[in-house]
């Protein structure tokens, strides 16, 4: 039983980590900046390449990738910069001053006033979510004068306050406050569709190229083979003429066609060279050693045709498709931006509310009443102040309102309706992308279904050919037809060689645009983007209250997305 049991554990655990394994993606493409070294040699004498191994090396080297990740890692930090506004703003002044002025009547207390005095003060202030801010100060000075009227000579004056002031109307409201935030959350979450855009187009690219050189370095091989059929055509020739069977001018036409088929072969091996480059850049060679490679690709033309259902792509595409995604955050931010337009039209109506105490010390002068001469002094300081303070012997408050609102109030409702128009417009350009995108699936499955069509009447039409050509080749043995009519066969078979290669070519390539049309093809592929370097953002409070949101009373087009979402 145990033994049973330990085989079973066994079998079991083998089967979980071969679910997990293939769960696992093929490829993880990392948003993180500095991913890739620059000039790091990645080719060979002869590099033999899969196709996956070619998008591995695309998607871990290709330059353009690291260029929408700095751009990502640019606009994280520009969303962290916009939560700045909820930060802590500290605040300190001191300064000294000394004045000299002649007295002007015997209440001044001497004939030159002199006045001294010392400043710190301490300020703590915070914006708050709901439109408003609140601080908390502290005052002191120090003043001394030879004036004989002060009873407190030098006197330390302290003060502790606690301030809050709030919007009512304009600049109320969660979602007003923090409007460029969502804005910014959206632009990074813009600037992240565009890299997974990126990623798409460079594997599009990658596997587009790939299977181009496949065909560059097979069509070189047809032209090869043309020319090893016309360089046999010449030496039968060459035997005809001299045993008499064939005209000598028939060597210089034979002899023409082998020149024209060297011809084609310079050309196609240039098309190989070309090919293999723009794999090579589009798999991010940078080391000039390293574009001296010779590619050999691994991976076959041949593959297995498939259908595709138009109803069910053209659903996929509109669910998955980053472009629409990209529009829809766009018309998210024209919706913030027209809920803040519509806010900035209200008056504006702030309430404002101190309280705080206040504290007095010093070194107090003892004048006698009847002489009014001084006859002592009590010592006191700055701490006599901090107690008063700290006992809240004398406190102070103080609450109001203040209202402005510009007649007419031209500029806000202008960029009200400027808003207004932006917001339309992003809505028609959804709209728009839906359409271009309902477009190009059903171009892409009828490009997928032509092209699987299209390889079969090839390979019909290239069997037919070699079948003509042998036919044609044992007249031409025998006499019955001439070395013009074989070279034009001859032809008519490269041409169909060359046609088939076409349309395998054409029906891989016809995949990928129809993997790319419906928002598939990372996941076809097993390519997964993973996020890094996500800001969370320092301040959130009260953005769930939903009465602390102006989106709350407005109606209709003020109405804006969720936050955070």
């Amino acid at each position: 039983m145990k033994a049973i049991r330990f085989l079973f554990c066994l079998c079991l655990g083998m089967a979980v980590c071969a679910t997990v394994i293939a769960a696992e993606p093929g490829f993880v493409v990392s948003t993180g900046p500095g991913q890739q070294a620059r000039g790091v040699q990645l080719g060979a004498p002869e590099l033999k390449l899969s196709l996956k191994d070619a998008t591995a090396l695309a998607l871990e080297h290709n330059i353009n990738l690291e260029v929408s990740r700095l751009g990502l890692a640019g606009s994280e930090q520009g969303f962290r910069a916009t939560t700045g506004i909820f930060d802590f703003l500290l605040n300190a002044e001191a300064g000294v001053s000394y004045s000299e002025s002649p007295a002007t009547n015997e209440l001044v207390g001497a004939a030159v006033a002199l006045q001294r005095g010392r400043r710190f003060d301490l300020y703590l202030s915070k914006a708050i979510p709901t439109g408003g801010s609140f601080a908390i100060g502290w005052a002191n000075t120090r003043s001394s004068t030879n004036s004989t009227f002060y009873f407190l000579n030098p006197a330390y004056n302290s003060g502790l306050t606690f301030s809050l002031s709030q919007s009512l109307l304009r600049g109320f409201g969660t979602d007003v406050t923090r409007a460029q935030i969502e804005v910014a959350r959206r632009s990074k979450d813009i600037s992240r569709v565009q890299f997974e855009q990126v990623v798409i187009t460079t594997v599009q690219a990658v596997e587009s190229a790939y299977w181009n050189l496949i065909y560059a370095i097979d069509n070189l091989k047809v032209k090869q083979h043309s020319l090893k059929l016309a360089q046999e055509l010449l030496d039968q020739t060459r035997t005809r003429v001299r045993i008499g069977t064939s005209a000598p001018i028939d060597i210089v036409q034979s002899e023409a066609t082998v020149a024209s088929r060297e011809v084609d072969i310079i050309v196609a091996e240039n098309q190989v060279e070309n090919a293999a480059d723009l794999l090579k850049d589009l798999m991010g060679f940078e080391n000039p050693e390293d574009w001296k490679s010779r590619i050999v690709p691994t991976d076959s033309l041949e593959a297995t045709t498939t259908s595709a259902n138009l109803d069910q792509s053209i659903a996929e595409a509109l669910q998955r498709r980053p472009d629409l995604r990209q529009m829809e955050l766009e018309t998210e931010i024209n919706q913030i931006n027209v809920l803040s337009a519509r806010n900035a039209v209200l008056p504006q109506l702030d309430l404002g509310l101190n309280y705080g105490f206040a504290g007095v010390g010093g070194t107090q002068t003892i004048v006698d009443p009847n002489t009014g001469q001084v006859i002592g002094a009590i010592p006191g300081g700055w701490d006599d102040a901090l107690s008063q303070i700290s006992k809240r012997d004398f406190n102070q408050w103080s609450a109001g309102l203040s209202f402005s609102y510009p007649l007419g109030n031209t500029a806000a409702r202008a960029t009200l309706a400027e808003r207004r128009f932006a917001l339309a417009s992003a809505k028609q350009n959804t709209a728009l992308t839906q359409q271009r995108i309902i477009l190009e699936v059903r171009d892409a499955v009828r490009g997928l279904d032509a092209s699987a069509k299209g390889i079969a009447a090839a390979v019909k039409a290239r069997e037919l050919a070699e079948r003509n050509l042998d036919a044609e080749q044992k007249k031409y043995a025998n006499g019955m037809s001439t070395a013009f009519q074989v070279v034009k066969i001859q032809d008519d078979l490269a041409s169909a060689q060359a046609a088939e290669l076409q349309a395998r070519v054409y029906y891989r390539q016809a995949e990928a645009v129809y993997r790319t049309a419906v928002g598939s093809l990372l996941d076809s592929i097993g390519v997964a983007i993973r996020d890094e370097g996500q800001t969370k953002e320092p301040h959130t409070g009260l953005t769930d209250v939903g009465w602390l949101k102006y989106s709350h009373f407005a109606k209709g087009e003020a109405s804006a997305p969720a936050s955070g979402q």
